[in-house]
Parts: structure tokens; sequence; C-alpha cells
């Protein structure tokens, strides 16, 4: 079970509560107020001036000293100026040293009333109730006050997971000025910090790969006017490097783009049959499946195809083909080779921009752009891709999108 922090605090204050009402309880248990002392005696005062005198009879004195004690509810005894005792109601009470829960009053005529103090008194079970009401009460109202204390936290770490996923557009609600609130105002400066920057990071990108085009259209026509003056090789290994930094270029500017207005997509309704079986001719590519309308993109789904294809035809192994699925709201395609595949430690990082397996010299075996760009326009469709390996069908591409209700197929 999740261990929330409201929890901690509810059982926190719950905790304490409970165990001041037990130490409460305790110490009402162990202490015993003495009766006031003027109390004690002002009682013994009046005993003395109601007893008979010292000339009477013992038995006298001793009937009249109970006669007038019997009602009370303390301990208390008459002795003789010789120290023996008279009468008693109660526990006989013997006079000592140090003995705090006895109080004594000398007479004139040098009797001594010993008065002690009353008896543990019983302690009343609604009082014990009451502290359990009392208990069960607070505990009840801390519920609101400790759920209030965390919700905000718990909409920072939800707002913090959103922006861990790139959805740098959040920001927390400030109320009061409390320490809550001051880190609710750091995060938000802080995602417009980090928003800001990453927009400066896609727009000079953009701006750079977008500059990039004039100085290669010049060694385009460079490459063109220098025609039979140059070696073939040197020809055509210059209009190789020239066809790979314009393609680099494209995507890069593509892929700036998408991250820079991801909801610009300009869908229609278009045929994902025809639209494979027309990429897929120059690679001599087999397409199967049924026709299925999808609503998309034509221009960033001829890329994300033309990708996979030109995936397979420089890394895998010819015969190329491309299978056509539908499963409930879903159309799938798989883009497949008969290539070796890829190594299980590689292919955590095949949708990664530039990703390198360990190794791998320079110039040979680089991802580069192409997948990572098939990944995004994927994801900007609100779809997926997966990759998948099998005897049978060799080494694949699987491309998940979402089928528009009004699909036909055939």
């Amino acid at each position: 079970m999740r261990h929330k922090l409201y929890w901690q605090i509810y059982f926190t204050v719950v905790g304490s509560l409970v165990l001041f009402a037990l130490l409460a309880g305790l110490l009402y248990q162990w202490h015993d107020d003495p009766p006031p002392r003027r109390l004690i005696h002002g009682s013994a005062s009046l005993l003395a001036a109601a007893l008979p005198p010292t000339e009477r009879p013992i038995a006298e004195q001793a009937a009249a000293f109970t006669q007038l004690t019997q009602e009370f509810d303390i301990p208390i005894s008459l002795y003789a100026a010789n120290g023996k005792i008279i009468a008693s109601v109660g526990e006989p009470l013997e006079l000592r040293q140090g003995k705090p829960r006895i109080f004594q009053l000398r007479l004139p005529d040098q009797r001594l009333i010993l008065v002690g103090r009353p008896p543990h008194r019983e302690k009343s079970p609604r009082l014990i109730a009451g502290f359990a009401m009392l208990a069960i009460a607070i505990a009840i109202a801390a519920i609101p006050l400790a759920r209030k204390l965390s919700r905000r936290l718990e909409a920072l770490a939800n707002q913090l997971d959103a922006l861990g996923e790139g959805d740098f557009s959040v920001r927390l609600p400030v109320h009061g000025k409390d320490e809550v609130s001051r880190l609710s105002i750091h995060f938000n400066r802080a995602a417009e910090q980090i928003a800001e920057l990453l927009n400066a990071h896609k727009n000079l990108l953009a701006h750079a790969s977008h500059e990039l085009r004039s100085p290669l259209t010049r060694l385009q026509m460079a490459a063109t006017l220098l025609g039979d003056h140059a070696p073939a090789h040197l020809q055509k290994e210059l209009s190789q490097n020239i066809s790979e930094l314009n393609e680099l270029v494209e995507e890069i500017l593509l892929m700036s783009r998408l991250d820079a207005r991801p909801e610009s997509l300009q869908t229609q309704r278009l045929d994902l049959l025809e639209l494979c079986q027309i990429e897929a001719a120059p690679y001599q590519a087999n397409v199967v499946g049924p026709h299925t309308e999808i609503e998309a993109d034509p221009r960033l789904l001829k890329r994300l195809i033309r990708n996979l294809l030109e995936n397979a035809s420089r890394y895998g192994a010819a015969p190329f083909s491309i299978r056509i699925e539908i499963e409930a709201d879903w159309v799938q395609f798989c883009v497949c080779d008969q290539g070796e595949g890829i190594a299980a430690a590689a292919q955590a990082h095949l949708f990664e921009p530039f990703y390198r397996p360990p190794g791998t010299p320079e110039g040979k075996g680089g991802h580069g752009l192409g997948l990572a760009l098939v990944k995004r326009i994927a994801e900007h469709h609100g779809g997926n891709v997966e990759y998948q390996a099998s005897a049978a069908e060799g080494s694949c591409f699987k491309v998940s999108l979402k089928r528009n209700d009004k699909s036909n197929h055939a």
C-alpha cells in the first residue's frame, strides 16, 4: 500500500491525542487531592467543642465521639493526653512521624484528634468514557485537517510527474504564504525557466537547420557544375554526402516543427493501403491487408512509412513487406525485413536520436533521426511504435494508429 503523507500526518495527530488521553487518565488515577487543611482543622475544632470534657468517663467520651463522627467518610481517631486511644471511626490512626496522610489537632485539654485523608476515591466510568469520546471526536476532526495539509503536496507531486513526462505548461496554484506556497512559487518559476530554455533550444535548432539549406544548395550546384571534370567516384561520393545532409536537415527541421507545434497536424481521411503501396514501390516491398481509411496527416505518415522502409533497406535484407491488420478501434501495420534483426541490448535505445551501439565505427550503424522521427509522428497521431522479431516474420516495426469510426474496409 502506498504510504500517503496525509495518513502520516493523521496518525501522528491521533497518536499524540491518544497518548495524551492515556497519560491524563493515569495521572488522574494516581493523583489524590488532599482535602483543604482549613476544613480539616475547622472540623476538628468543632469536635473539640462538642466532646465531653476529660473529667467524664472514657466510655462517655467514646460514645459521644462515635456519635459525632459516624457520618464522616474519613478515618478519625481520638487519643487521651496519656496517648491511649479513646475511640476511632474507620481504621484506627496511629501518630507516626513523617506520615503525610494524617492531620492532627491537639486540644487545649491535651487530647489529640487524628484525621486521615479520604479513602482513594472510585473513578467514574463516565469520566473515562468522556476521555474516549473526546479522543474520537478530535480524531474525526483531524481527518480534514490532515487531508488539507497533504492535498497541496500531492498536487505538487502530480505536477512534477507531468513535468517529467514533458508537459511544461503545468503550474501550481498558490494559496497563502506558508512553506507549501513558497514551494509552489519556486516550482512554477522553475517550470517557466525550463519551458523557456527548451523553446529557445528548439527555435535555435529550427533556425540553424533552415540556414543549412543555403550552403547545401550551393554545394549541390557546385557539384553539378563540376560535372565531368571530377573523377566518377568523387562525383558519386559528393552526391551521396549532399543527399544525406539534405535528408538529415529535413528530418531535423521536421522534428523541430513537431516539438515546437505538436498541435499543428493537418489531418485528412486517407486509405492506408494505397499510401503503403505507393511508398513501398521503390523498395519492391510486398503490401498485404485490407483497405481502411484513417484520419492522419499524409505528409507525416508518408515520412513515417518511408523512414521504416529506408531503415529496413539500409540495415536489413530483402524481401521487404508491409502487413496491415485491423484490431477493434486500432489499425496496425508492420514493416518487416529478413535481416539478422537488432541485438537485444540495443532494442531499448532504438528510438533515441543518433544512438550508436557500443563498438560501432563512425559512419556505420548509427540510428540517426529516422526511427526517433517515426516514434514522434506515431505519438502525434495518438499511436505508438514497437519493435518485434520472430523467425516466421523476420525483423519488424509495428505501428498502431487509432482507426476512425467511419472507416470502411474490404
